[in-house]
């Protein structure tokens, strides 16, 4: 008995101890207990061998479940269905089903018939792996076998109809199911409200949830379904109704119910509703873990509440919920994508002090905002930084990083970040290569595009119509247009690379260069090839036509646009406007702009800056205030170009003030000025005599970066010249000399100007001498300003110095030098020296000027010389020289200044006889000395020519010849007054 009680009872200890290493998790003592028990005789119970296999299963790999198996084959011990069954989903789950299925054939030839679980779980795995037909064979062998389908098998069928957006179907088994008397649990439920939710049909999906309700089968799961589909529905109140029945039903909401919800306030928009959500949940004395707080932080970026958003982050390092990688992210892509990516460094600090490193996504994210924002430096470091940390960029980010360098041409940094991609692994692709080529094409490098071509050929990748465009506009752009053409030739022979936007871009490449009418010519070629030209086609040509000025044939486009129905956009009409504005034909293009307005179509700022441009040549200017108005009301901000076109504008018409509040208004509206923005401003100071802030402002303006150019510092240094303020010219140009600019001819001539009307001939001569040392073409006028100067000032030997420099640098010719110094020394008062040259002149076969003869007859008048100056009279007419109406004027006053009224009258006579007018000066001379003298004869003829000129009208015949002389005097002197302020406004 003893012995008999030893041989039973010893399995059972073993069978205890396996259950009890198992229990605890000791699979590799549970299975030497096994083997111990095999060398002993004993053999272990189907339970214990079933619980061994069931815990390898889930712990090691699948196939040592296998091997278990045998083992348990080799000792005798005859498997049951359970055993069958855990091996079965081993084999499964590892996705050997082949093998599971072989092994259910083997199952049924040792008489181990299969149960509904053993069917069940090939049924869950088929449907995993989408195996439908091998599913629907297996359940008809079910029936074949009567093995009555539980509510586990439904369950499977109906999870993966649903998944599969088939929830009628699946709905249908739910009838099925309770007309075969199996009854449905949560799981059959919750599927099918998931399934018809994602669906979108919340009606059903709530028909379903009553009938669950009935049964009382409604569980936490159950709301959370139901409560995302209506939030991914946009219907946040029912959601929220559901949560409050929820509560009410004894059912406690999860973090799950509460971030669904806080999920779908913040998709639709209803920020508020969010708050509120998170402080019921916080008085409710719930955690707010990380995930709520990053929706809301996400819906916050969404609706552009940054500063919100930042709060809640803040908010979340003071209740100590660590921001994850995610939360971060979603911050980052908010500021970002508002233009704000500068803020993100300080996002980028806060994680690396949090111990949180940003993932792959976010560095891609990050690198593409900084490339497309063009700084690449940032970018780039970036770039560092992600594989300092052991992730690697995708061929998406390194093309951000090469079109950025594009973008800035610096194509040959292009070039070589291509070569570091093969080196790390990230070959380009054929958008990596087509970026460079684009880069070189837009400068109209076509031997750059074309090298890249190749390189991207010996790659062996496919060049594709983008490839081919890129170097078509390579080469269009360079202005190779006859190159460009047989290029495009060529393509057209390779199939499917020739496309409408191939033929545009050679298109436009015409008619950039002027080429309109063989753009015409490739149109046609275009239709022959079945290629419809589109709206885009005839927007390049007319604004071909418009930019060569020719607005009829531009027009007759248009209106053939318009009769093959194709809307012309907004960009035929803006070229249209600006030719119209250009050729000054206002009304057409106030027509065509109306038109563009009463279509609807996108009126953009270009089309609203045309239209200013041309009321403000106009010089409409309650127009243009109207226009801006209207074109602020369609939510279109001026740009630079509009102000840019305003500022110069209002220059026109010396609005001071009104420049200033358009500068304002650019920087409130964060309108960066440019070059030609401050030299406007600058040139409307300088108009308006406020040269001083016109300096200001060229200080601000290189302060803010923008280099002035050459015509800035010139329009500055002239006006201060034309004010003698010569000490701010000069600090002007030592400013330009730092800038490795120098001042132009004219400058140089105003400095010249407003040296020597502060008589500062010496510096002026440095001037000349800089300006010789420069290149500059010296002209006669410099010489003589100088000349003129030193002669004023008694600096004899110098102006003839000069006058000598003058002759031997050809800068003037002999006569010239000559005529210049006589006229110098006449100006003086040194008339003998000036006679003295003359004499030279004249011993030399030289025949000064006629301004040089005027200038000495006026200088020997002062001194009462009159015999020299008819000597000189004569000398002219016999050398050639026409006398003029200033010569005759300046003897004729010589005349009557020594009381020889009778020879001046003479003069005065032959003037007549010569043709030449006598002028106002001439009249006014003669009518005083005449009326001096009282010269009757004289007085009446001189009168009547008066009258007969129309200078002054017929007087009364009563009226004295004396009344008429003075009143004639009165009119002439009027009208020589009115004739000078004309003038003065000219200038």
């Amino acid at each position: 008995m003893g012995t008999y009680h030893h041989c039973n009872s010893g399995p059972c200890v073993f069978d205890l101890l396996i259950k009890v290493y198992i229990q605890k998790g000791m699979l590799k003592d549970a299975v030497k207990t096994f083997r111990q028990m095999g060398s002993r005789g004993f053999k272990a119970s189907i339970y214990s061998c079933n619980t061994i296999l069931s815990s390898i299963s889930r712990k090691q790999r699948k196939s040592s479940a296998l091997l278990f198996f045998k083992e348990i084959l080799m000792m005798g011990i005859s498997p049951n269905v359970r055993t069958f069954n855990i091996l079965l989903n081993a084999l499964c789950s590892e996705g050997k089903l082949e093998k599971a299925g072989y092994l259910l054939s083997k199952m049924e030839e040792v008489g181990c018939s299969p149960t509904v679980v053993t069917y069940n779980t090939f049924l869950n795995w088929y449907y995993k792996r989408g195996w439908y037909k091998a599913a629907l064979k297996l359940l008809n062998c079910m029936e074949s076998k009567n093995i009555k389908a539980d509510v586990f098998t439904y369950n499977i069928i109906i999870d993966v109809l649903c998944k599969r957006n088939r929830s009628a179907k699946a709905y249908m088994l739910l009838k099925r199911m309770k007309e075969a008397g199996i009854s449905p649990n949560e799981r059959t439920y919750n599927s099918l409200i998931n399934g018809f939710c994602k669906e979108g049909k919340i009606t059903i999906a709530a028909r379903i949830f009553g009938d669950m309700s009935k049964h009382h089968l409604v569980n936490c799961i159950t709301y959370n379904t139901l409560i995302d589909g209506h939030c991914r529905n946009n219907n946040t109140d029912e959601a929220s109704r559901l949560l409050d029945e929820m509560e009410a039903m004894g059912v406690e909401p999860d973090e799950v119910t509460y971030g669904t919800l806080l999920n779908g306030y913040c998709k639709a928009s209803n920020l508020d509703a969010a708050m509120t959500l998170l402080e019921r949940i916080r008085t409710k004395g719930l955690v707010i873990n990380y995930i709520m707080y990053t929706t809301l932080i996400d819906g916050l970026c969404k609706e552009g509440k940054l500063r919100n958003a930042l709060k809640i982050l803040d908010t979340m390092f003071e209740v100590r919920v660590s921001p994850d990688v995610i939360t971060y992210s979603t911050l980052i892509n908010g500021l970002c994508k508002m233009g704000k990516i500068y803020h993100t460094k300080g996002i980028l600090s806060k994680m690396h002090k949090t111990g949180v490193t940003p993932n792959s996504n976010l560095y891609s994210t990050l690198i593409y905002h900084y490339s497309k924002q063009g700084d690449i430096m940032d970018a780039m470091k970036l770039y560092t930084d992600m594989y300092r940390t052991g992730q690697n960029a995708n061929v998406l980010t390194c093309n951000a990083i090469l079109s950025s360098l594009c973008t800035m041409g610096k194509l040959t940094e292009a070039e070589e970040f291509m070569r570091h991609m093969i080196r790390m692994g990230r070959y380009p692709n054929s958008d990596s290569f087509n970026i460079v080529i684009n880069g070189y094409a837009c400068r109209g490098k076509a031997l750059g595009a074309f090298s890249i071509y190749d390189e991207m050929v010996k790659q062996g990748i496919p060049p594709n119509k983008c490839t081919y465009r890129c170097l078509l506009k390579g080469l269009c752009v360079g202005g190779s247009l006859e190159e460009a053409r047989r290029f495009f030739f060529q393509i057209l022979d390779i199939p499917f690379v020739v496309d409408i936007m191939t033929y545009n871009t050679l298109l436009s490449g015409m008619c950039e260069f002027g080429n309109v009418e063989d753009a015409l010519i490739l149109c046609d070629k275009m239709m022959e090839d079945n290629i419809i030209p589109d709206a885009y086609t005839y927007t390049i040509l007319i604004s071909g036509f418009c930019r060569k000025g020719n607005i009829v044939p531009a027009i007759v486009l248009l209106e053939k646009m318009i009769e093959k129905a194709l809307l012309p956009n907004h960009v035929a009409y803006t070229c249209l406007i600006d030719c119209l504005v250009k050729e000054q034909q206002l009304k057409g293009a106030c027509f065509l702009f109306e038109e563009m307005m009463n279509k609807g179509l996108y009126t953009d700022v270009d089309a609203f800056n045309a239209m200013i441009n041309g009321y403000l040549k106009a010089g409409m200017m309650e127009k243009v205030n109207k226009l801006v108005k209207v074109m602020k009301n369609k939510g279109l901000h001026p740009n630079l170009a509009t102000y840019n076109i305003l500022i110069q504008g209002y220059i026109k018409q010396q609005h001071a003030v009104r420049l200033f509040d358009l500068y304002k208004t650019m920087i409130q509206q964060g309108v960066m000025p440019d070059k030609v923005t401050y030299h406007s401003l600058i040139l409307g100071l300088c108009e308006c005599g406020m040269i001083d802030i016109g300096v200001k402002f060229l200080e601000k303006m290189m302060l803010n970066g923008v280099v002035p150019d050459e015509s800035t510092f010139n329009m500055l240094i002239k006006k201060h010249c034309e004010k003698t303020q010569m000490q701010n010219a000069y600090n002007l140009i030592h400013c330009m000399k730092r800038l490795q600019m120098s001042p132009s001819g004219s400058t140089y001539d105003a400095i010249l100007n407003g040296l020597n009307n502060k008589n500062d001939f010496e510096q002026s001569f440095k001037v000349l001498y800089e300006m010789k040392e420069k290149g500059f073409h010296l002209k006669p006028t410099h010489y003589i300003t100088l000349i003129n100067g030193n002669c004023r000032i008694g600096n004899i030997p110098e102006a003839f110095r000069l006058r000598t420099e003058m002759e031997i640098l050809g800068v003037a010719p002999y006569e010239v030098a000559e005529s210049t110094i006589i006229r110098a020394l006449c100006k003086c008062g040194k008339v003998d020296d000036a006679l003295l040259i003359l004499t030279v002149m004249l011993r030399k076969q030289m025949v000064p000027t006629i301004a040089t003869f005027t200038t000495l007859m006026h200088g020997l008048h002062r001194e009462g010389n009159v015999a020299y100056v008819m000597y000189l009279k004569d000398l002219m007419e016999h050398s050639g020289l026409k006398l003029d109406v200033i010569t005759y004027n300046v003897i004729i006053t010589g005349l009557c200044a020594n009381h020889r009224v009778a020879d001046a009258f003479k003069l005065y006579e032959e003037m007549k006889m010569k043709d030449l007018l006598p002028n106002i000066t001439t009249y006014v001379v003669l009518i005083d000395a005449i009326g001096k003298e009282n010269k009757l004869v004289e007085g009446e003829t001189l009168l009547k020519d008066i009258q007969e000129r129309g200078l002054v009208s017929p007087g009364n015949s009563n009226k004295s010849l004396h009344k008429g002389l003075l009143d004639a005097m009165c009119r002439l002197n009027n009208l020589r007054s009115c004739r000078q302020k004309i003038m003065n406004s000219k200038m």
